[in-house]
Protein backbone atom coordinates (compact mmCIF):
# COMPACT_ATOMS: atom_id res chain seq x y z
CA UNK A 1 0.00 0.00 0.00
CA UNK A 2 1.29 3.51 -1.30
CA UNK A 3 2.26 5.55 2.21
CA UNK A 4 0.59 8.72 2.91
CA UNK A 5 3.41 10.68 3.60
CA UNK A 6 5.67 9.95 0.60
CA UNK A 7 6.57 12.29 -1.90
CA UNK A 8 3.99 12.13 -4.46
CA UNK A 9 6.89 12.84 -7.14
CA UNK A 10 8.30 9.72 -5.40
CA UNK A 11 5.52 7.26 -6.81
CA UNK A 12 6.60 4.56 -9.78
CA UNK A 13 9.39 7.03 -10.84
CA UNK A 14 12.91 7.06 -10.95
CA UNK A 15 14.67 10.34 -9.75
CA UNK A 16 17.70 11.89 -10.55
CA UNK A 17 20.37 12.66 -7.43
CA UNK A 18 22.00 11.76 -4.86
CA UNK A 19 20.04 8.90 -3.25
CA UNK A 20 21.52 9.80 0.54
CA UNK A 21 19.68 13.39 -0.42
CA UNK A 22 16.66 11.71 -1.96
CA UNK A 23 16.24 9.02 0.77
CA UNK A 24 15.40 11.71 3.63
CA UNK A 25 11.98 12.60 2.32
CA UNK A 26 11.02 8.45 2.50
CA UNK A 27 8.95 8.72 6.04
CA UNK A 28 10.02 5.81 8.06
CA UNK A 29 8.67 2.41 8.10
CA UNK A 30 7.41 2.90 4.45
CA UNK A 31 9.18 0.21 2.45
CA UNK A 32 8.49 -3.10 2.33
CA UNK A 33 11.19 -4.39 0.34
CA UNK A 34 14.41 -2.88 -0.36
CA UNK A 35 15.97 -4.95 -3.81
CA UNK A 36 19.33 -2.80 -5.04
CA UNK A 37 22.95 -2.90 -6.65
CA UNK A 38 25.52 -0.70 -5.03
CA UNK A 39 28.68 -0.59 -6.80
CA UNK A 40 31.09 -3.09 -5.11
CA UNK A 41 34.41 -1.65 -5.69
CA UNK A 42 36.03 -0.56 -2.28
CA UNK A 43 36.05 3.13 -2.98
CA UNK A 44 31.57 2.46 -2.82
CA UNK A 45 32.11 0.25 0.47
CA UNK A 46 31.06 3.64 2.37
CA UNK A 47 27.14 3.03 0.32
CA UNK A 48 26.66 -0.06 2.17
CA UNK A 49 26.57 1.62 5.18
CA UNK A 50 24.44 4.24 4.94
CA UNK A 51 22.16 2.06 3.05
CA UNK A 52 21.96 -0.12 6.45
CA UNK A 53 21.43 2.90 8.29
CA UNK A 54 18.73 4.10 6.02
CA UNK A 55 17.10 0.38 5.58
CA UNK A 56 17.15 0.28 9.28
CA UNK A 57 14.76 3.66 9.36
CA UNK A 58 12.11 2.95 6.38
CA UNK A 59 11.73 -0.87 6.56
CA UNK A 60 8.83 -1.72 8.14
CA UNK A 61 9.13 -3.80 10.61
CA UNK A 62 8.24 -6.96 8.58
CA UNK A 63 10.25 -5.47 5.79
CA UNK A 64 13.71 -7.18 4.17
CA UNK A 65 16.76 -5.47 2.55
CA UNK A 66 18.23 -7.46 -0.55
CA UNK A 67 21.62 -5.86 -1.62
CA UNK A 68 23.81 -7.59 -4.01
CA UNK A 69 27.20 -7.54 -3.15
CA UNK A 70 30.60 -9.12 -5.14
CA UNK A 71 32.74 -12.02 -3.53
CA UNK A 72 36.16 -10.16 -2.86
CA UNK A 73 34.71 -7.53 -0.41
CA UNK A 74 31.67 -9.64 0.61
CA UNK A 75 33.46 -10.01 4.04
CA UNK A 76 33.19 -5.93 4.62
CA UNK A 77 29.50 -5.64 3.22
CA UNK A 78 28.39 -7.95 5.51
CA UNK A 79 30.39 -6.16 8.51
CA UNK A 80 28.62 -2.61 7.47
CA UNK A 81 25.48 -4.03 6.85
CA UNK A 82 25.21 -5.59 10.65
CA UNK A 83 25.65 -1.96 12.38
CA UNK A 84 22.09 -1.77 11.78
CA UNK A 85 20.34 -4.78 10.79
CA UNK A 86 20.38 -8.66 11.60
CA UNK A 87 21.64 -10.46 8.91
CA UNK A 88 18.81 -12.90 7.85
CA UNK A 89 20.19 -15.30 4.64
CA UNK A 90 22.49 -15.14 1.88
CA UNK A 91 21.34 -16.01 -1.53
CA UNK A 92 23.61 -16.81 -4.12
CA UNK A 93 23.29 -16.68 -7.97
CA UNK A 94 25.69 -19.02 -9.96
CA UNK A 95 27.09 -17.10 -12.97
CA UNK A 96 26.21 -18.34 -16.39
CA UNK A 97 28.42 -15.85 -17.88
CA UNK A 98 32.13 -14.95 -17.98
CA UNK A 99 33.79 -15.35 -14.75
CA UNK A 100 35.49 -12.74 -12.38
CA UNK A 101 39.52 -13.64 -11.64
CA UNK A 102 41.40 -12.46 -8.24
CA UNK A 103 44.84 -13.05 -9.86
CA UNK A 104 46.03 -11.95 -6.31
CA UNK A 105 44.18 -14.94 -4.41
CA UNK A 106 44.16 -16.90 -7.85
CA UNK A 107 40.61 -17.58 -7.93
CA UNK A 108 38.27 -17.78 -9.99
CA UNK A 109 34.60 -16.63 -8.96
CA UNK A 110 31.41 -18.39 -10.59
CA UNK A 111 29.40 -16.40 -8.44
CA UNK A 112 27.73 -13.73 -6.62
CA UNK A 113 25.30 -12.72 -3.54
CA UNK A 114 22.27 -11.20 -2.46
CA UNK A 115 22.61 -10.29 0.97
CA UNK A 116 19.09 -10.29 2.60
CA UNK A 117 19.10 -8.27 5.88
CA UNK A 118 16.01 -7.48 8.11
CA UNK A 119 15.66 -4.46 10.97
CA UNK A 120 17.61 -5.39 14.47
CA UNK A 121 14.87 -7.44 16.53
CA UNK A 122 12.46 -8.07 13.81
CA UNK A 123 11.50 -11.65 12.62
CA UNK A 124 9.81 -11.35 9.45
CA UNK A 125 8.91 -14.21 7.17
CA UNK A 126 8.63 -14.86 3.24
CA UNK A 127 5.60 -15.24 2.02
CA UNK A 128 6.61 -18.59 0.28
CA UNK A 129 9.61 -21.06 0.63
CA UNK A 130 12.34 -19.62 -1.56
CA UNK A 131 15.71 -21.31 -2.48
CA UNK A 132 19.07 -19.51 -1.86
CA UNK A 133 21.11 -20.65 -4.61
CA UNK A 134 19.57 -19.40 -8.09
CA UNK A 135 21.23 -21.37 -11.13
CA UNK A 136 21.64 -19.42 -14.14
CA UNK A 137 22.09 -15.52 -12.06
CA UNK A 138 23.72 -13.26 -14.81
CA UNK A 139 24.31 -9.98 -16.29
CA UNK A 140 22.37 -7.54 -18.91
CA UNK A 141 24.78 -5.36 -20.00
CA UNK A 142 22.03 -3.98 -22.35
CA UNK A 143 21.07 -0.86 -20.03
CA UNK A 144 24.14 -0.81 -17.27
CA UNK A 145 27.71 -1.43 -17.40
CA UNK A 146 27.03 -3.14 -13.93
CA UNK A 147 23.39 -4.34 -15.20
CA UNK A 148 21.81 -7.40 -13.63
CA UNK A 149 20.07 -10.35 -15.46
CA UNK A 150 16.07 -10.16 -14.77
CA UNK A 151 15.32 -13.17 -13.42
CA UNK A 152 16.99 -13.72 -10.15
CA UNK A 153 15.33 -9.91 -9.53
CA UNK A 154 12.16 -11.24 -10.55
CA UNK A 155 12.06 -14.37 -8.80
CA UNK A 156 13.15 -12.60 -5.59
CA UNK A 157 10.60 -9.77 -6.06
CA UNK A 158 8.09 -11.78 -6.23
CA UNK A 159 8.92 -14.46 -3.43
CA UNK A 160 9.38 -11.27 -0.66
CA UNK A 161 6.96 -8.47 -1.99
CA UNK A 162 3.06 -8.91 -3.08
CA UNK A 163 1.01 -6.86 -5.60
CA UNK A 164 0.97 -3.06 -4.31
CA UNK A 165 3.30 -2.99 -1.90
CA UNK A 166 6.48 -0.43 -1.97
CA UNK A 167 9.62 -1.77 -3.59
CA UNK A 168 12.78 0.90 -2.79
CA UNK A 169 16.01 0.91 -4.87
CA UNK A 170 18.45 3.81 -4.08
CA UNK A 171 20.99 2.63 -6.96
CA UNK A 172 18.73 2.22 -9.94
CA UNK A 173 21.30 1.83 -12.65
CA UNK A 174 19.46 0.77 -15.47
CA UNK A 175 16.65 -0.16 -14.08
CA UNK A 176 16.23 -3.67 -13.54
CA UNK A 177 14.69 -4.10 -10.26
CA UNK A 178 12.12 -0.81 -10.97
CA UNK A 179 11.51 -2.97 -15.11
CA UNK A 180 10.77 -6.02 -12.63
CA UNK A 181 8.62 -4.01 -10.18
CA UNK A 182 6.04 -2.76 -13.31
CA UNK A 183 5.66 -5.91 -14.49
CA UNK A 184 4.71 -7.61 -11.18
CA UNK A 185 2.51 -4.52 -10.44
CA UNK A 186 4.59 -3.66 -7.18
CA UNK A 187 5.22 0.24 -6.65
CA UNK A 188 8.84 1.61 -6.57
CA UNK A 189 10.85 4.25 -5.56
CA UNK A 190 13.95 4.49 -7.16
CA UNK A 191 16.50 7.12 -7.65
CA UNK A 192 20.20 7.53 -10.02
CA UNK A 193 22.83 9.91 -9.45
CA UNK A 194 23.24 9.94 -13.08
CA UNK A 195 20.76 11.60 -14.94
CA UNK A 196 22.05 9.72 -18.17
CA UNK A 197 21.46 6.24 -16.73
CA UNK A 198 18.29 7.74 -15.13
CA UNK A 199 16.66 8.35 -18.84
CA UNK A 200 17.99 5.10 -19.88
CA UNK A 201 16.10 3.18 -16.91
CA UNK A 202 13.26 5.52 -17.30
CA UNK A 203 12.47 4.61 -21.47
CA UNK A 204 13.30 0.85 -20.54
CA UNK A 205 10.30 0.78 -17.66
CA UNK A 206 7.76 3.03 -20.36
CA UNK A 207 7.60 0.17 -22.56
CA UNK A 208 6.68 -2.12 -20.28
CA UNK A 209 3.03 -3.29 -19.58
CA UNK A 210 1.17 -5.43 -17.00
CA UNK A 211 0.27 -8.46 -17.03
CA UNK A 212 -3.43 -8.64 -18.35
CA UNK A 213 -3.83 -11.37 -15.56
CA UNK A 214 -2.54 -12.18 -12.26
CA UNK A 215 0.06 -15.44 -12.02
CA UNK A 216 -0.37 -17.50 -9.04
CA UNK A 217 2.65 -16.72 -6.44
CA UNK A 218 6.21 -18.15 -7.84
CA UNK A 219 7.25 -20.90 -5.14
CA UNK A 220 9.24 -24.38 -4.94
CA UNK A 221 7.70 -27.52 -4.97
CA UNK A 222 9.04 -29.63 -2.40
CA UNK A 223 8.61 -33.68 -2.23
CA UNK A 224 9.20 -35.48 1.40
CA UNK A 225 10.96 -38.85 0.55
CA UNK A 226 8.69 -41.82 1.84
CA UNK A 227 9.65 -43.74 5.20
Amino acid sequence: MWHPDMPENYKNQIVTGDARDLAQRIPDASIDLIFTDPPYTKEFMHLYSWLAETAARVLRPDGFLFAYAGVYWKWDVMRRLSEHLDYWFDMVLSNSGKSSIMWNKRVISRYKSILVFTRKGETPRARVIAVSWFNGGGEDKRYHTWGQDESSARYYIDCFSQKGDIVYDPFAGGGTTVAVCKALERNFVASEIRPDMAEIARARVAVIEPPLFTLPQQAEMFTQEPG
